[in-house]
């Protein structure tokens, strides 16, 4: 194959590298500032926060892993050096378990927003420190499982567990946020009507918030990874002989996510963002 035919694809490497060049610190330092800033500030150690830190982990784990791995195995291919194949599964090692595990973890904050918002008065009894621990567990075990999974080359297996949990989580996803909807009308004609004491109605707005930026982070999600959802559709469909989508572009575009995360939290959460950035207000006093 010529170097004219390998051109475009060069480019797109070349483009690839810069892109995750620029975003792989940001989104290690983002994410490690919003794990920092719900770790040590009291009033955001909300299990919703706490779980959005949880998702933040995967999403420094990327900045961390997925980037650094992809640049060199992009260089390695660019270069045509030995040893990409290493590089390469190390990638797709990483990839496999930070993915599952981002999955799973939309379906826990979904889940924990659900049981806020819809089953109140079993929330306190359910949605304890002790199950969130149990649960955020229970997903990194099964996350690591399926990069062991990757590294055996069990591809079979691999694409029927995977492809379990991605139509899992876009089912429950879907579903609950169809639930919430709806119970979320049923409150906001109850606090028209007044049948609502103030206290309810101020949890209410208050947990509708923290909802909407779950919704953000679930829209983001869907938005960034959709091409590649796309190609693995295509994968088990034959619809196309190959994906009619650049897969450097369509790979960086999925590790993008993990920088446009952090920054949803600190758009919706005026009090994460000034604790990450250590943004004080000041008071001025009059002069006497």
């Amino acid at each position: 194959m010529t170097s004219t035919v390998n051109a475009p694809l060069e480019v797109s490497y070349i483009i690839t590298i810069i892109v995750n060049g620029i975003a792989c610190p940001l989104t290690l330092l983002l994410n490690v500032l919003v794990i920092k800033a719900v770790k040590t500030r009291p009033r955001l150690r909300t299990n919703s926060n706490i779980l959005l830190a949880c998702l933040a982990v995967t999403d420094a784990l990327t900045g961390l892993f997925c980037q650094p791995s992809y640049i060199l195995w992009r260089v390695f291919l660019l270069f045509r050096l030995s040893g990409s194949q290493t590089v390469m599964t190390f990638y797709l090692t990483s990839t496999t378990v930070l993915l599952m595990a981002s999955h799973l973890h939309l379906m826990l904050v979904t889940f924990e927003r659900l049981a806020a918002i819809k089953f109140t008065m079993h929330y306190q009894s359910f949605i304890t420190n002790d199950n969130l621990k149990m649960a955020v567990s229970a997903i990194w075990s099964s996350a690591f499982m399926c990069g062991v999974f990757t590294v055996l080359k069990m591809n079979l297996l691999l694409q029927f567990i995977g492809s379990l949990i991605t139509s899992s989580c876009i089912f429950f996803v879907a579903l609950t946020y169809v639930i919430l909807y709806h119970e979320i009308r049923r409150h906001q004609r109850k606090i028209k009507a007044q049948q609502l004491p103030q206290e309810e109605v101020e949890r209410f707005i208050k947990e509708s918030k923290a909802l909407k930026t779950t919704l953000f982070i679930v829209g983001a999600v869907v938005g960034y990874l959709l091409p590649l959802g796309f190609c693995l559709v295509n994968t088990v469909t034959r619809l196309f002989n190959t994906c009619p989508i650049n897969i450097p572009l369509m790979q960086t575009f999925a590790m993008l996510n993990s920088l446009v995360n952090p920054l949803i939290y600190c758009w919706r959460q005026k009090e994460m963002r000034n604790v990450m950035f250590k943004i004080r207000t000041q008071v001025v006093h009059p002069a006497g």
